[in-house]
């Protein structure tokens, strides 16, 4: 931990060392002790199968599929760090381990109308937030940041100051310790942003790019509720058939498709900061009602 995952995100860090502990509990449970000679790949099927059959007590229902394998993609880290400082007896952990097969994820974005609700909400609030404890426009900035950039909530969370110039932002860490050397932002979302960092003096090149009502840099979890009290806004005067809700990464979803649709999934790449195209493929998928329609409109 203190070496290949301590300084990244928190969220991973705390991710991972809950992985580690479920297995490192079933280890001194099923096999009895704490020696590393006893983790072979019959006892990495075992926890494997375990999770399977394990009922999570918040939802009442098994793991997912994609939720084991990130456990597992946890451990096969370990493993192969362990296997390689000192080879263990029985060889490789997870020789003759296969990931669980999932289902095709489904797309997670926005639609166009969605979008234009939503900037809606967005220009709606700037003119009905008014009490000391609302800020309307670091709202609609942050919103219209992720809309037109991709950031994961993160990475948005994490800007200096300093970072923005030159119309985009720069040396913006990401995900897996990578550096986007500059990320573009157009126009629309710098009117927002630079409206909103007028509204503070004094702003330093190392002070956070986004604050709080406390003047203490916003959190993810801040970002996640910026986007529920936006998505209440624009949902407010529709029926529940209408209604539909609002994740940072439905935003990151919504930008990389559109990037995909005019420029290419490599161009998408680029712009996702991830590492493999396999990854950018699952952000940029066409949706069920897509492919219906191309399906409709082949003419064969």
């Amino acid at each position: 931990m203190r070496i290949h995952v301590a300084g990244g995100s928190k969220r991973t860090e705390q991710a991972k060392t809950r992985d580690l502990d479920r297995f490192l509990r079933f280890f001194a449970s099923e096999i009895g002790h704490d020696h590393v000679d006893g983790w072979t790949p019959s006892a990495t099927k075992t926890f494997q199968r375990a999770l399977e059959s394990t009922v999570v007590e918040k939802t009442g229902k098994p793991y997912s599929a994609t939720t084991i394998n990130r456990v597992l993609a946890t451990l096969r880290h370990f493993g192969r760090w362990l296997h390689g400082c000192r080879p263990l007896l029985a060889g490789s952990p997870f020789e003759g381990v296969r990931d669980l097969q999932t289902d095709e994820p489904e797309w997670n974005g926005l639609t166009g109308r969605q979008i234009l609700r939503l900037k809606s909400a967005c220009e709606q609030r700037l003119g009905l937030c008014t009490r000391a404890d609302q800020n309307p426009l670091l709202e609609a900035a942050v919103f219209h940041c992720l809309l037109h950039t991709g950031l994961r909530e993160f990475e948005l969370a994490a800007l200096d100051a300093g970072q923005y110039h030159h119309r985009g932002f720069h040396d913006v860490k990401r995900k897996g310790r990578k550096v986007s050397r500059k990320v573009p932002l157009p126009s629309e979302a710098r009117e927002i942003l630079d409206r909103y960092l007028a509204t503070r003096s004094g702003v330093n090149d190392a002070d956070p790019l986004f604050v709080s009502r406390f003047g203490r840099r916003i959190s993810e979890r801040d970002v996640a509720r910026i986007c529920d009290r936006i998505a209440g806004q624009a949902c407010a005067q529709l029926d529940a058939k209408e209604s539909f809700r609002l994740t940072p990464h439905m935003l990151r979803h919504t930008f990389l498709k559109r990037i995909a649709d005019r420029e290419g999934v490599h161009v998408a790449q680029k712009m996702s900061g991830n590492v493999s195209l396999r990854e950018v493929f699952r952000y940029t998928r066409p949706s069920d009602e897509e492919t219906e329609a191309i399906a409709e409109d082949a003419g064969l």
